[in-house]
């Protein structure tokens, strides 16, 4: 009796098996890659529409700024922002100096509402004086 070269049932199932859990594996890998990718994306968007605003108030006459005051520049934000909402806070911690408190709040991706917040000094007599 001649015994045939090949493979077996079980031993086709079983590779398979294998190839498959590996492709399911990759895919989910690359699935959380483009996540993390979408939301460092989305970060950075918000990070630099908060850093936009506090230079236009800070190129802005200071005696434009008051203490208490807030300033919605939502209408400013990029589009690629899902949801996105911006606000910049002026507040006077001592006199001649103004605080600005830019928030930029949007939607992740995952649908966690998250936000970035940055805050600089104004001063009233400026850089060139």
């Amino acid at each position: 009796m001649k015994k045939e070269g090949g493979f077996t049932l079980i031993e086709v199932v079983v590779a398979i098996a294998i190839l498959g859990i590996s492709v399911a594996a990759i895919s989910s890998m690359f699935i959380s890659i483009r996540n993390v990718q979408t939301q460092t994306l989305y970060h950075d968007s918000a990070n630099r529409a908060a850093a936009r605003q506090i230079e236009a108030l800070r190129n802005n006459s200071f005696a434009a700024l008051t203490a208490g005051q807030t300033i919605d520049f939502t209408a400013d934000l990029p589009n690629n922002l899902p949801d996105g909402q911006g606000s910049a806070v002026i507040s006077s911690p001592t006199e001649g100096l103004r605080r600005v408190d830019a928030t930029v709040t949007y939607t992740g991706s995952n649908g966690v509402t998250r936000s970035v917040t940055l805050s600089s000094m104004i001063g009233e007599i400026g850089i060139t004086q």
